[in-house]
Protein backbone atom coordinates (compact mmCIF):
# COMPACT_ATOMS: atom_id res chain seq x y z
CA UNK A 1 0.00 0.00 0.00
CA UNK A 2 1.52 3.75 -1.05
CA UNK A 3 2.39 6.14 1.97
CA UNK A 4 -0.10 9.30 2.23
CA UNK A 5 2.97 11.30 0.72
CA UNK A 6 3.62 8.95 -2.11
CA UNK A 7 -0.27 9.13 -3.37
CA UNK A 8 -0.43 12.96 -2.98
CA UNK A 9 3.06 13.46 -5.01
CA UNK A 10 2.46 10.43 -7.14
CA UNK A 11 -1.08 11.21 -8.68
CA UNK A 12 -0.96 14.92 -9.53
CA UNK A 13 1.41 16.96 -12.29
CA UNK A 14 2.12 19.33 -9.31
CA UNK A 15 2.00 22.70 -9.34
CA UNK A 16 5.33 23.49 -10.96
CA UNK A 17 4.69 20.56 -13.47
CA UNK A 18 6.97 18.14 -11.21
CA UNK A 19 5.57 14.86 -12.42
CA UNK A 20 5.31 15.80 -16.56
CA UNK A 21 8.24 13.60 -17.08
CA UNK A 22 6.30 10.78 -15.72
CA UNK A 23 3.15 11.91 -17.31
CA UNK A 24 5.27 11.74 -20.79
CA UNK A 25 6.13 8.18 -20.30
CA UNK A 26 2.63 7.32 -19.47
CA UNK A 27 1.57 8.73 -22.40
CA UNK A 28 3.85 7.03 -24.54
CA UNK A 29 2.26 3.79 -23.47
CA UNK A 30 -1.03 4.68 -24.13
CA UNK A 31 -0.26 5.62 -27.76
CA UNK A 32 2.28 2.39 -28.32
CA UNK A 33 -1.07 0.76 -26.72
CA UNK A 34 -3.61 1.99 -29.26
CA UNK A 35 -1.11 1.80 -32.33
CA UNK A 36 -1.20 -1.62 -31.47
CA UNK A 37 -4.64 -1.63 -31.56
CA UNK A 38 -5.40 -0.03 -34.38
CA UNK A 39 -3.18 -2.42 -36.04
CA UNK A 40 -4.60 -5.29 -34.98
CA UNK A 41 -8.08 -5.19 -36.86
CA UNK A 42 -8.76 -6.24 -40.32
CA UNK A 43 -4.67 -7.39 -41.30
CA UNK A 44 -5.91 -8.20 -45.01
CA UNK A 45 -7.21 -4.85 -46.10
CA UNK A 46 -5.65 -2.38 -48.48
CA UNK A 47 -3.68 0.23 -46.55
CA UNK A 48 -4.90 4.04 -46.79
CA UNK A 49 -1.92 5.59 -46.28
CA UNK A 50 0.36 5.13 -49.22
CA UNK A 51 2.77 8.09 -48.61
CA UNK A 52 5.12 8.13 -45.84
CA UNK A 53 5.64 11.09 -45.07
CA UNK A 54 2.50 12.00 -42.75
CA UNK A 55 4.26 15.25 -41.48
CA UNK A 56 1.88 18.09 -40.85
CA UNK A 57 3.15 21.82 -41.92
CA UNK A 58 -0.26 23.69 -41.48
CA UNK A 59 -0.80 21.33 -38.22
CA UNK A 60 2.62 22.47 -36.61
CA UNK A 61 2.49 25.77 -37.42
CA UNK A 62 -1.24 26.02 -35.87
CA UNK A 63 -0.32 24.23 -32.91
CA UNK A 64 2.38 26.50 -31.52
CA UNK A 65 -0.02 28.91 -31.91
CA UNK A 66 -2.46 27.17 -29.78
CA UNK A 67 0.10 26.30 -27.68
CA UNK A 68 1.34 30.20 -27.10
CA UNK A 69 -2.19 30.84 -26.82
CA UNK A 70 -2.88 28.13 -23.63
CA UNK A 71 0.10 30.08 -22.26
CA UNK A 72 -2.44 32.97 -21.25
CA UNK A 73 -4.76 31.24 -19.40
CA UNK A 74 -5.40 31.27 -15.62
CA UNK A 75 -3.10 29.15 -13.18
CA UNK A 76 -5.97 27.23 -12.43
CA UNK A 77 -3.92 24.56 -11.07
CA UNK A 78 -1.80 26.58 -8.52
CA UNK A 79 -2.47 26.72 -4.82
CA UNK A 80 -2.13 30.59 -5.44
CA UNK A 81 -5.23 30.31 -6.69
CA UNK A 82 -8.49 29.58 -4.68
CA UNK A 83 -10.72 31.72 -6.46
CA UNK A 84 -13.13 29.30 -7.65
CA UNK A 85 -13.99 25.11 -7.72
CA UNK A 86 -11.05 24.39 -9.73
CA UNK A 87 -8.74 21.08 -8.71
CA UNK A 88 -6.01 19.96 -10.79
CA UNK A 89 -7.19 16.93 -12.75
CA UNK A 90 -5.14 13.19 -11.55
CA UNK A 91 -2.53 11.85 -13.38
CA UNK A 92 -4.98 8.38 -13.35
CA UNK A 93 -7.64 11.18 -14.68
CA UNK A 94 -5.57 12.65 -18.20
CA UNK A 95 -4.51 9.00 -18.50
CA UNK A 96 -8.39 7.44 -18.51
CA UNK A 97 -9.91 10.02 -20.82
CA UNK A 98 -7.04 10.48 -23.70
CA UNK A 99 -7.17 6.43 -23.92
CA UNK A 100 -10.87 6.74 -24.94
CA UNK A 101 -10.72 9.81 -26.72
CA UNK A 102 -8.81 8.37 -29.26
CA UNK A 103 -11.29 6.10 -30.54
CA UNK A 104 -14.67 8.35 -29.06
CA UNK A 105 -16.66 5.88 -27.69
CA UNK A 106 -20.24 7.09 -26.65
CA UNK A 107 -21.72 5.59 -23.87
CA UNK A 108 -25.64 6.68 -25.26
CA UNK A 109 -26.21 3.22 -25.99
CA UNK A 110 -24.09 0.22 -24.96
CA UNK A 111 -22.74 -0.42 -28.86
CA UNK A 112 -21.68 2.82 -28.80
CA UNK A 113 -19.29 2.26 -26.02
CA UNK A 114 -19.00 -1.12 -24.51
CA UNK A 115 -16.21 -1.11 -22.57
CA UNK A 116 -16.80 2.56 -21.02
CA UNK A 117 -20.77 1.81 -20.12
CA UNK A 118 -19.39 -0.96 -18.07
CA UNK A 119 -16.81 1.08 -16.23
CA UNK A 120 -20.09 3.37 -15.95
CA UNK A 121 -21.86 1.55 -14.21
CA UNK A 122 -18.99 -0.19 -11.97
CA UNK A 123 -18.01 3.62 -11.16
CA UNK A 124 -21.78 4.48 -10.35
CA UNK A 125 -21.75 1.50 -8.37
CA UNK A 126 -19.30 3.18 -6.29
CA UNK A 127 -20.44 6.23 -6.31
CA UNK A 128 -23.91 4.65 -4.73
CA UNK A 129 -21.75 2.67 -1.97
CA UNK A 130 -19.80 6.04 -1.25
CA UNK A 131 -23.52 8.00 -0.42
CA UNK A 132 -24.51 5.05 1.26
CA UNK A 133 -27.51 3.91 -1.02
CA UNK A 134 -28.05 0.08 -0.56
CA UNK A 135 -29.33 -0.28 -3.87
CA UNK A 136 -30.77 2.04 -6.56
CA UNK A 137 -28.99 3.57 -9.93
CA UNK A 138 -27.65 6.42 -11.18
CA UNK A 139 -25.55 7.27 -14.35
CA UNK A 140 -22.49 10.09 -14.96
CA UNK A 141 -23.66 13.56 -16.77
CA UNK A 142 -21.81 16.63 -17.84
CA UNK A 143 -22.66 17.91 -14.57
CA UNK A 144 -24.02 18.97 -11.27
CA UNK A 145 -26.91 21.14 -13.01
CA UNK A 146 -27.98 18.53 -15.37
CA UNK A 147 -27.94 16.13 -12.76
CA UNK A 148 -29.81 18.41 -11.04
CA UNK A 149 -32.65 18.52 -13.46
CA UNK A 150 -32.99 15.18 -13.87
CA UNK A 151 -33.76 14.38 -10.58
CA UNK A 152 -36.41 16.67 -10.09
CA UNK A 153 -37.64 15.53 -13.82
CA UNK A 154 -37.79 12.29 -12.50
CA UNK A 155 -39.39 13.54 -8.84
CA UNK A 156 -42.42 15.49 -10.93
CA UNK A 157 -43.47 12.60 -13.32
CA UNK A 158 -43.56 10.41 -9.96
CA UNK A 159 -44.97 12.22 -7.75
CA UNK A 160 -46.91 14.77 -9.36
CA UNK A 161 -48.16 18.15 -8.11
CA UNK A 162 -46.49 19.76 -4.92
CA UNK A 163 -44.34 22.35 -4.29
CA UNK A 164 -40.66 22.33 -5.19
CA UNK A 165 -38.41 24.13 -1.96
CA UNK A 166 -34.66 25.18 -1.41
CA UNK A 167 -32.83 27.42 0.13
CA UNK A 168 -32.22 31.22 -1.21
CA UNK A 169 -28.45 30.11 -0.94
CA UNK A 170 -29.02 27.21 -3.69
CA UNK A 171 -27.11 27.12 -7.04
CA UNK A 172 -28.73 29.51 -9.21
CA UNK A 173 -29.66 27.03 -11.48
CA UNK A 174 -32.74 25.51 -9.29
CA UNK A 175 -34.69 28.13 -10.88
CA UNK A 176 -33.66 27.82 -14.26
CA UNK A 177 -34.49 24.24 -13.99
CA UNK A 178 -38.04 24.82 -12.42
CA UNK A 179 -38.77 27.21 -15.41
CA UNK A 180 -37.41 24.45 -18.25
CA UNK A 181 -39.58 21.94 -16.54
CA UNK A 182 -42.73 24.22 -16.25
CA UNK A 183 -42.51 24.05 -12.33
CA UNK A 184 -44.69 27.04 -11.63
CA UNK A 185 -44.76 25.86 -7.45
CA UNK A 186 -40.94 26.67 -5.93
CA UNK A 187 -40.77 28.86 -3.24
CA UNK A 188 -36.94 29.53 -1.53
CA UNK A 189 -36.45 29.12 1.89
CA UNK A 190 -34.43 31.65 3.77
CA UNK A 191 -30.81 30.77 4.98
CA UNK A 192 -29.84 31.73 8.78
CA UNK A 193 -26.80 32.99 9.96
CA UNK A 194 -24.66 29.90 9.21
CA UNK A 195 -26.26 29.71 5.56
CA UNK A 196 -28.27 26.58 5.99
CA UNK A 197 -32.02 26.28 5.26
CA UNK A 198 -33.97 27.80 8.14
CA UNK A 199 -36.22 24.75 8.98
CA UNK A 200 -38.88 26.72 10.72
CA UNK A 201 -39.46 28.74 8.09
CA UNK A 202 -39.50 25.41 5.90
CA UNK A 203 -41.89 23.70 8.35
CA UNK A 204 -44.24 26.68 7.85
CA UNK A 205 -44.08 26.19 4.20
CA UNK A 206 -44.47 22.72 4.61
CA UNK A 207 -47.98 23.30 6.63
CA UNK A 208 -49.60 26.02 3.94
CA UNK A 209 -48.82 24.20 0.87
CA UNK A 210 -48.19 20.38 0.06
CA UNK A 211 -44.71 19.40 -0.86
CA UNK A 212 -43.25 17.69 -3.96
CA UNK A 213 -39.82 17.76 -3.44
CA UNK A 214 -37.51 19.57 -1.38
CA UNK A 215 -33.45 20.15 -2.31
CA UNK A 216 -31.05 20.06 0.65
CA UNK A 217 -27.70 21.40 0.09
CA UNK A 218 -24.85 19.74 0.89
CA UNK A 219 -22.29 21.97 0.15
CA UNK A 220 -23.47 25.60 -1.39
CA UNK A 221 -22.05 27.04 -3.97
CA UNK A 222 -21.19 30.02 -2.33
CA UNK A 223 -20.16 29.20 1.57
CA UNK A 224 -19.80 25.52 0.92
CA UNK A 225 -22.68 25.17 3.45
CA UNK A 226 -24.42 22.39 4.67
CA UNK A 227 -28.30 21.73 5.32
CA UNK A 228 -29.36 19.97 8.62
CA UNK A 229 -30.23 16.85 6.23
CA UNK A 230 -31.54 14.83 9.55
CA UNK A 231 -33.67 17.04 10.58
CA UNK A 232 -34.72 17.59 6.99
CA UNK A 233 -35.98 13.73 6.59
CA UNK A 234 -37.54 14.00 9.85
CA UNK A 235 -40.24 16.58 8.35
CA UNK A 236 -40.21 14.24 5.69
CA UNK A 237 -41.49 11.67 7.58
CA UNK A 238 -43.91 13.96 9.02
CA UNK A 239 -45.02 15.56 5.56
CA UNK A 240 -44.33 13.10 2.77
CA UNK A 241 -42.09 14.41 -0.36
CA UNK A 242 -39.13 13.40 -2.19
CA UNK A 243 -35.99 14.82 -0.78
CA UNK A 244 -33.09 15.37 -3.31
CA UNK A 245 -29.31 16.70 -2.02
CA UNK A 246 -27.38 18.71 -4.33
CA UNK A 247 -24.36 17.39 -3.18
CA UNK A 248 -22.41 18.57 -6.12
CA UNK A 249 -19.52 19.98 -4.63
CA UNK A 250 -19.83 18.48 -1.03
CA UNK A 251 -20.89 14.37 -2.49
CA UNK A 252 -17.65 13.23 -2.68
CA UNK A 253 -16.61 14.34 1.47
CA UNK A 254 -17.94 11.71 2.56
CA UNK A 255 -15.53 9.38 1.18
CA UNK A 256 -13.49 11.19 4.22
CA UNK A 257 -16.26 8.84 6.42
CA UNK A 258 -15.55 5.53 4.74
CA UNK A 259 -12.88 2.46 5.61
CA UNK A 260 -11.77 0.43 2.69
CA UNK A 261 -14.90 -1.82 2.89
CA UNK A 262 -17.23 1.54 2.46
CA UNK A 263 -18.19 1.33 5.87
CA UNK A 264 -18.95 4.27 8.16
CA UNK A 265 -16.15 5.25 10.05
CA UNK A 266 -17.01 6.28 14.01
CA UNK A 267 -16.59 10.25 14.23
CA UNK A 268 -13.38 11.34 15.81
CA UNK A 269 -10.82 14.10 15.44
CA UNK A 270 -8.50 12.81 12.66
CA UNK A 271 -11.92 13.24 10.38
CA UNK A 272 -11.10 16.84 10.85
CA UNK A 273 -14.97 17.56 10.58
CA UNK A 274 -17.68 19.03 12.58
CA UNK A 275 -19.65 16.64 13.91
CA UNK A 276 -23.11 18.46 12.46
CA UNK A 277 -20.75 18.05 9.19
CA UNK A 278 -20.22 14.34 9.87
CA UNK A 279 -23.43 13.43 10.84
CA UNK A 280 -25.11 15.26 7.86
CA UNK A 281 -22.64 13.05 5.69
CA UNK A 282 -24.02 10.28 7.45
CA UNK A 283 -27.52 10.98 6.50
CA UNK A 284 -26.89 10.93 2.82
CA UNK A 285 -28.15 7.22 2.90
CA UNK A 286 -31.51 8.57 3.33
CA UNK A 287 -32.62 10.67 1.14
CA UNK A 288 -34.32 9.73 -2.72
CA UNK A 289 -31.51 11.08 -4.72
CA UNK A 290 -28.28 12.65 -4.58
CA UNK A 291 -26.27 14.55 -7.18
CA UNK A 292 -22.59 14.26 -7.03
CA UNK A 293 -19.85 15.76 -9.27
CA UNK A 294 -16.46 13.80 -9.88
CA UNK A 295 -15.40 17.13 -11.18
CA UNK A 296 -15.36 18.47 -7.85
CA UNK A 297 -13.82 16.98 -5.32
CA UNK A 298 -13.94 13.21 -6.83
CA UNK A 299 -10.26 14.68 -8.41
CA UNK A 300 -11.90 14.23 -12.37
CA UNK A 301 -11.69 17.03 -15.16
CA UNK A 302 -14.95 18.73 -16.00
CA UNK A 303 -17.77 17.29 -17.20
CA UNK A 304 -18.61 14.79 -14.87
CA UNK A 305 -21.15 15.15 -12.70
CA UNK A 306 -23.42 12.22 -11.55
CA UNK A 307 -27.29 11.57 -10.77
CA UNK A 308 -28.20 8.68 -8.29
CA UNK A 309 -31.55 7.10 -7.45
CA UNK A 310 -32.23 4.76 -4.31
CA UNK A 311 -35.61 4.09 -5.77
CA UNK A 312 -34.73 2.35 -9.48
CA UNK A 313 -38.68 3.13 -10.47
CA UNK A 314 -37.79 6.56 -11.01
CA UNK A 315 -35.79 5.55 -13.83
CA UNK A 316 -38.46 4.06 -15.45
CA UNK A 317 -40.45 7.38 -15.40
CA UNK A 318 -37.93 8.72 -17.99
CA UNK A 319 -37.62 6.25 -20.47
CA UNK A 320 -36.85 7.08 -23.94
CA UNK A 321 -35.94 4.89 -27.14
CA UNK A 322 -35.59 5.33 -30.54
CA UNK A 323 -35.99 3.09 -33.71
CA UNK A 324 -32.26 3.66 -34.34
CA UNK A 325 -30.10 2.61 -31.75
CA UNK A 326 -30.41 0.38 -28.40
CA UNK A 327 -30.16 -3.10 -30.59
CA UNK A 328 -28.30 -4.94 -27.44
CA UNK A 329 -30.93 -5.28 -25.15
CA UNK A 330 -29.17 -7.31 -22.52
CA UNK A 331 -26.91 -4.72 -21.74
CA UNK A 332 -27.21 -1.78 -20.00
CA UNK A 333 -27.92 1.36 -22.25
CA UNK A 334 -27.92 4.17 -20.51
CA UNK A 335 -29.51 6.68 -23.04
CA UNK A 336 -32.73 5.09 -22.63
CA UNK A 337 -32.93 6.63 -18.91
CA UNK A 338 -31.29 9.88 -18.88
CA UNK A 339 -31.96 13.33 -19.97
CA UNK A 340 -28.89 13.96 -22.07
CA UNK A 341 -28.01 11.81 -25.20
CA UNK A 342 -24.63 11.11 -26.48
CA UNK A 343 -22.17 11.19 -23.87
CA UNK A 344 -18.45 10.93 -23.69
CA UNK A 345 -17.65 7.52 -22.98
CA UNK A 346 -14.12 8.49 -22.03
CA UNK A 347 -15.12 10.84 -18.69
CA UNK A 348 -16.47 7.53 -17.46
CA UNK A 349 -12.80 5.52 -18.30
CA UNK A 350 -11.57 8.90 -16.76
CA UNK A 351 -13.03 8.22 -13.46
CA UNK A 352 -12.68 4.26 -14.12
CA UNK A 353 -9.28 4.20 -13.80
CA UNK A 354 -8.89 7.14 -11.21
CA UNK A 355 -11.49 5.37 -8.78
CA UNK A 356 -9.35 2.21 -9.30
CA UNK A 357 -6.02 4.29 -7.85
CA UNK A 358 -7.74 6.79 -5.60
CA UNK A 359 -11.03 4.76 -4.63
CA UNK A 360 -13.99 6.90 -2.91
CA UNK A 361 -12.92 6.03 0.25
CA UNK A 362 -10.32 6.97 3.30
CA UNK A 363 -7.48 5.48 1.49
CA UNK A 364 -8.18 7.30 -1.73
CA UNK A 365 -10.14 10.30 -2.29
CA UNK A 366 -10.31 10.65 1.79
CA UNK A 367 -6.96 11.18 2.08
CA UNK A 368 -6.66 13.97 -0.76
CA UNK A 369 -9.81 16.11 0.54
CA UNK A 370 -8.97 15.78 4.35
CA UNK A 371 -5.83 17.96 3.14
CA UNK A 372 -8.48 20.41 1.37
CA UNK A 373 -10.33 20.83 4.73
CA UNK A 374 -7.37 21.01 7.21
CA UNK A 375 -6.07 23.79 4.83
CA UNK A 376 -9.59 25.43 5.22
CA UNK A 377 -9.80 24.91 8.73
CA UNK A 378 -5.82 26.38 9.52
CA UNK A 379 -7.06 29.70 7.41
CA UNK A 380 -10.11 30.15 9.51
CA UNK A 381 -7.74 29.99 12.74
CA UNK A 382 -5.43 32.38 11.02
CA UNK A 383 -8.21 34.84 10.32
CA UNK A 384 -9.76 34.07 13.79
CA UNK A 385 -6.35 35.62 15.19
CA UNK A 386 -6.00 38.26 12.77
CA UNK A 387 -5.93 42.14 13.79
CA UNK A 388 -7.21 43.02 10.21
CA UNK A 389 -10.05 40.61 8.70
CA UNK A 390 -12.67 38.48 10.19
CA UNK A 391 -14.61 34.78 9.02
CA UNK A 392 -18.14 35.58 7.80
CA UNK A 393 -18.87 32.33 9.42
CA UNK A 394 -16.84 28.97 10.25
CA UNK A 395 -17.03 26.74 6.86
CA UNK A 396 -18.63 23.46 7.06
CA UNK A 397 -16.56 21.98 4.38
CA UNK A 398 -13.48 23.59 2.89
CA UNK A 399 -14.89 27.09 1.66
CA UNK A 400 -13.83 30.39 3.34
CA UNK A 401 -15.52 33.59 3.12
CA UNK A 402 -14.59 36.70 5.05
CA UNK A 403 -13.70 40.11 4.91
CA UNK A 404 -11.42 43.34 5.97
CA UNK A 405 -12.19 45.02 9.34
CA UNK A 406 -13.38 48.60 8.93
CA UNK A 407 -13.51 51.70 12.02
CA UNK A 408 -17.24 52.47 9.83
CA UNK A 409 -20.36 50.13 10.55
CA UNK A 410 -21.72 50.82 7.54
CA UNK A 411 -22.53 48.40 4.52
CA UNK A 412 -21.31 51.30 1.48
CA UNK A 413 -17.96 52.05 3.69
CA UNK A 414 -16.82 48.50 4.09
CA UNK A 415 -17.75 47.93 0.05
CA UNK A 416 -15.85 50.23 -1.19
CA UNK A 417 -12.38 49.10 1.09
CA UNK A 418 -13.40 45.54 -0.10
CA UNK A 419 -13.92 46.33 -3.53
CA UNK A 420 -10.16 47.03 -3.31
CA UNK A 421 -8.94 44.32 -1.71
CA UNK A 422 -10.65 42.03 -4.19
CA UNK A 423 -9.20 44.25 -7.01
CA UNK A 424 -5.62 43.45 -6.17
CA UNK A 425 -6.17 39.89 -4.69
CA UNK A 426 -8.42 38.79 -8.27
CA UNK A 427 -8.15 38.34 -11.63
CA UNK A 428 -8.73 42.16 -12.14
CA UNK A 429 -4.94 42.90 -11.36
CA UNK A 430 -2.22 42.01 -13.78
CA UNK A 431 -0.23 40.15 -11.67
CA UNK A 432 -1.87 39.03 -7.87
CA UNK A 433 -0.08 37.32 -5.33
CA UNK A 434 -3.17 35.26 -4.93
CA UNK A 435 -6.58 35.01 -6.55
CA UNK A 436 -9.34 35.39 -4.76
CA UNK A 437 -13.44 35.67 -5.45
CA UNK A 438 -16.28 37.62 -4.14
CA UNK A 439 -19.13 36.63 -2.23
CA UNK A 440 -21.86 38.70 -2.40
CA UNK A 441 -24.62 38.36 -0.26
CA UNK A 442 -28.06 40.16 -0.60
CA UNK A 443 -29.17 42.97 2.23
CA UNK A 444 -31.72 40.85 3.58
CA UNK A 445 -29.79 37.72 4.15
CA UNK A 446 -26.44 40.49 5.79
CA UNK A 447 -29.30 42.03 7.85
CA UNK A 448 -29.32 37.76 9.81
CA UNK A 449 -25.60 37.15 9.15
CA UNK A 450 -24.39 40.29 10.23
CA UNK A 451 -27.11 42.39 12.33
CA UNK A 452 -24.18 44.81 13.75
CA UNK A 453 -24.22 46.35 10.85
CA UNK A 454 -26.38 49.46 9.54
CA UNK A 455 -27.57 49.34 6.08
CA UNK A 456 -29.28 52.38 5.18
CA UNK A 457 -29.13 51.96 1.05
CA UNK A 458 -29.92 47.85 1.41
CA UNK A 459 -26.51 47.43 -0.44
CA UNK A 460 -25.46 43.95 -0.90
CA UNK A 461 -22.35 42.86 0.77
CA UNK A 462 -19.32 42.22 -0.30
CA UNK A 463 -16.59 39.53 1.36
CA UNK A 464 -13.71 37.60 0.06
CA UNK A 465 -14.33 34.04 -1.14
CA UNK A 466 -11.43 31.24 -1.09
CA UNK A 467 -11.96 28.03 -2.04
CA UNK A 468 -9.29 25.03 -0.85
CA UNK A 469 -10.19 22.40 -2.37
CA UNK A 470 -6.69 21.66 -4.07
CA UNK A 471 -4.86 19.96 -1.64
CA UNK A 472 -1.83 21.60 -1.89
CA UNK A 473 -2.72 24.13 1.02
CA UNK A 474 -2.01 21.48 3.69
CA UNK A 475 1.25 20.54 2.66
CA UNK A 476 4.49 22.04 4.29
CA UNK A 477 3.29 23.39 7.27
CA UNK A 478 0.33 24.98 5.69
CA UNK A 479 2.77 27.19 3.75
CA UNK A 480 0.78 28.81 0.87
CA UNK A 481 -2.48 28.93 3.60
CA UNK A 482 0.46 31.05 5.74
CA UNK A 483 1.62 33.43 2.85
CA UNK A 484 -2.25 33.66 1.78
CA UNK A 485 -2.74 35.43 5.73
CA UNK A 486 0.59 37.16 5.38
CA UNK A 487 -0.06 39.00 2.06
CA UNK A 488 -3.87 39.65 3.01
CA UNK A 489 -2.55 41.21 6.37
CA UNK A 490 0.22 43.33 4.30
CA UNK A 491 -1.62 44.62 1.63
CA UNK A 492 -2.39 48.54 2.11
CA UNK A 493 -5.62 50.21 0.98
CA UNK A 494 -3.99 53.54 -0.47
Amino acid sequence: MMKTSEKIYKNFIGPNGENIDQLKKLLESVLDNHRQWRKSYYKKDRRLYDQQNTSNKLLEKELNNFLKRSNQNIPYFHPRYSAQMLKDPSIPTILGCITFMLSNPNNHAYEGGPVTTEMEMEVTDLMLKMCGYKSGWGHLTSGGSLANMEALWAARDFYGNGTVYFSEVSHYSWKRICKILQIKNFKEIIADENFRMDLNHLEHQLKKNKAMCVIANLGSTGTGSVDDIKSIIALREKYGFHLHIDAAYGGFVRSVLLDDDYKLLPFNEEIILKRFVYDQLKAIKDSDSVTVDPHKHGLISYGAGAVLFKNKRLREIILNTAPYTYHIQDKPNIGMFSLEGSRPGAMAAACYLTYKVLPPNQSGTGEVIKLALSASKKFYELIENSNSFRNLNEPDLDINCFYRIHDSSEVSNHNKQMIKVYEHFSIENDNPEFILSKFVMPSNLTKRVLPELKNKKKENFISLRSVFMKHWGALENFYYVRKLVEALENFQIS
